[in-house]
């Protein structure tokens, strides 16, 4: 097995969920195309690469300005939860997702950080057999924080009531491990077929590939 005695220098495990116990990322990458074309919408951005660049408020916006003028926003946001949801509760985990979060709960509190919204979570976690894993389950949206810059962390951390040197941040993304780094975080960086796996491996603390897991 992959050495994961850096683990035991731990008692707080902030744990995202898409990208890094879920295998959901390809998924995400195309939504908002794949959402127009099921709507029969023509458009000519690249709105995926919009979307990445965006929050998923400032991209509701925009989808409503640009596509949907005709239907109040909270109709699309409906609409939008909809498609979503048929399609996320079909994703799996990654492979030896949970064998990393069983060595996680031998050494401290293991809870969920997602910017996904609560109730998307649980129908996952229905379809998975997940949530035993996580003490506690939060998402930025319901504690109106964001992990950009980081500060999510420390919403989180003032919750749980833990030290920051005794806690590790477990995440996929670049801005968000660069987020929980630039609060003095340390970070375990899992790999999801990143662009930017290089860069994340050098300024995360530990990183890994779960296929390396036997």
């Amino acid at each position: 097995m992959n050495n994961l005695d850096y683990l035991n220098k731990y008692k707080l495990f902030i744990v995202d969920y898409d990208g890094t116990v879920l295998d959901s990322m390809r998924m995400w990458n195309t939504m908002l195309s794949e959402f127009l074309k099921s709507e029969n919408i023509k458009f000519d951005v690249d709105i995926d690469k919009l979307a990445k660049e965006q929050t998923n408020k400032e991209s509701v916006e925009y989808i409503h300005e640009n596509y949907f003028s005709n239907i109040t926003k909270s109709e699309l946001e409906n609409k939008m939860y909809d498609f979503v949801r048929i399609r996320y509760i079909k994703q799996i985990l990654k492979t030896n997702a949970e064998v990393m979060l069983s060595e996680m709960k031998k050494y401290g509190k293991v809870v969920l950080f997602s910017a996904t919204a609560k109730e998307l979570l649980e129908d996952s976690f229905k379809t998975n057999n997940i949530n035993r894993f996580f003490d506690e389950v939060y998402s930025a949206g319901d504690l109106n924080t964001t992990k950009s810059g980081g500060l999510g962390y420390e919403v989180v951390l003032k919750l749980e009531g833990f030290k920051k040197e005794d806690t590790l941040v477990v995440e996929d993304v670049n801005h968000a491990i660069k987020g929980a780094r630039s609060l003095n975080f340390d970070t375990l960086a899992i790999y999801d077929g990143q662009k930017s796996w290089n860069e994340i491996k050098e300024i995360s603390t530990y990183s890994l590939n779960l296929l390396d897991l036997i």
